[in-house]
């Protein structure tokens, strides 16, 4: 009998789960309410704000003349960024301009699907009866379409699949460029998240060509699947909207963790139990009935409090090594992102080294599932792992791709 080669990955799904089989001995537990602190009144984050939105901004455009008029005390920081950014730029293209230019290439792919116009439209297939027919409202059974949703999430390539109500605590308060200053309003029921996995392999150099180019693959491919998805649920006469990664009108870190993907880690990023934080995201608004998931509760926050392996190794002092601070609100650990950007500019390429050295990112064997469970249910033993974790994993940056370092 012939070896069967490439499974199907229908064999490979835990629909109710909504997560890939083999991942975990046991799913993390689900509990009835976040494991953040909620400590403080409702208060929206300007998306216009974060750092990255800023570094979109053209100079001297209205929107950067808006801003620094108001913040001026941030224009010669973020200025000062830009300058970094033009001189790594330039110097990682003139050494290896082609190679350089096809790591990043997966980048145009997630910005383009971003763009407003597909977010918002809605597709027909051109040919055949499908293609012709009104979308008339489906009548749909809750329960059995959120298990058909999360397959079909999980057959696209998302590794998990999660449910959750939308919180407009973490929708954002005003939008940012093209439709800068514009106040977000985000007025559907429901959010589908969807974290997309990385290659380790291509992770594992940490911030070269490898890890540039799976980057901008897997936001590009969170976002196809997101706009299938959500074209999907148009199509059964529900309103839906695409998440894709730049044209996102919420935080993501909060509500994926509302839908149960996992929890808030010391690295500022959602930590799954599955595969860590080593993943993407992706995702859709809709109104289309669903029911939601809990969210999970696997001990991270405690075994975070212990360890500072992705402080520890933050190149730029991004990622805090002390207890959580209150952030609009909410108790969490809060990274700097203006010093995670400046030693990305330094180097020219993204930087992924907080999910290459998480504990919780080790390949899925028998033994690291196993450690898993133990510092899941275990809290007294997570100091003994952590330091075997920083005593036998040294995580020294892995090789590029042969095909994208030979020289052209």
């Amino acid at each position: 009998m012939l070896k069967r080669v490439y499974s199907d990955l229908t064999d490979q799904m835990n629909i109710d789960e909504g997560t890939w089989k083999g991942l975990v001995i046991t799913p993390p537990r689900k509990v009835d309410k976040p494991t953040y602190e909620i400590v403080g009144p409702e208060e929206r984050y300007d998306a216009r704000d974060h750092v990255w939105a800023r570094m979109a901004m053209h100079v001297d455009s209205p929107a950067y003349e808006d801003y620094y008029s108001r913040y001026p005390e941030k224009k010669p920081v973020d200025d000062d960024l830009r300058e970094r950014a033009k001189r790594a730029g330039k110097k990682v293209l003139q050494a290896n301009r082609i190679n350089e230019e096809a790591a990043v290439s997966t980048f145009y792919a997630a910005v383009g699907l971003s763009r407003p116009r597909l977010v918002e439209v809605y597709l027909k297939y051109p040919i055949g009866p499908a293609g012709m027919a009104e979308a008339e409202r489906a009548e749909v059974d809750p329960a059995k379409l959120s298990r058909k949703i999360k397959a079909f999430g999980l057959q696209l390539g998302a590794g998990k699949v999660g449910i959750t109500e939308v919180n407009q605590r973490w929708v954002f308060s005003h939008d940012t460029v093209p439709a800068y200053g514009q106040p977000i309003e985000c007025n559907y029921k429901y959010a589908i998240c969807l974290a997309v996995p990385q290659s380790p392999f291509l992770q594992a150099n940490q911030t070269g060509l490898g890890q540039e180019f799976e980057v901008g693959y897997k936001y590009a491919y969170a976002s196809f699947i997101s706009l299938i998805i959500a074209n999907f649920i148009r199509h059964l006469g529900w309103p839906a909207r695409p998440v894709p990664t730049f044209n996102t009108p919420y935080i993501v870190a909060p509500v994926f963790i509302d839908a149960g993907i996992g929890e808030h880690g010391r690295c500022g990023q959602v930590v799954t139990k599955e595969f860590g934080n080593d993943f993407r995201p992706g995702g859709v608004l809709t109104d289309l009935p669903l029911v939601p998931d809990k969210p999970v509760d696997f001990g991270l926050r405690d075994f975070c409090e212990k360890c500072t392996i992705c402080a520890d190794r933050c190149p730029g002092g991004a990622i805090p090594r002390g207890e959580e601070e209150i952030v609009r609100g909410v108790k969490k650990w809060q990274i700097d992102g203006e010093k995670c950007l400046r030693y990305m500019y330094a180097t020219g390429h993204n930087c992924d080294i907080c999910q290459v050295v998480c504990p919780w990112n080790h390949s899925n064997s028998w033994f690291h599932n196993t450690v898993r469970e133990i510092a899941s249910k275990w809290s007294r033993a997570s100091q003994a792992l952590i330091s075997a974790d920083k005593f036998f994993y040294r995580h020294k940056p892995g090789p590029d791709p042969k095909w994208l370092t030979e020289p052209v």
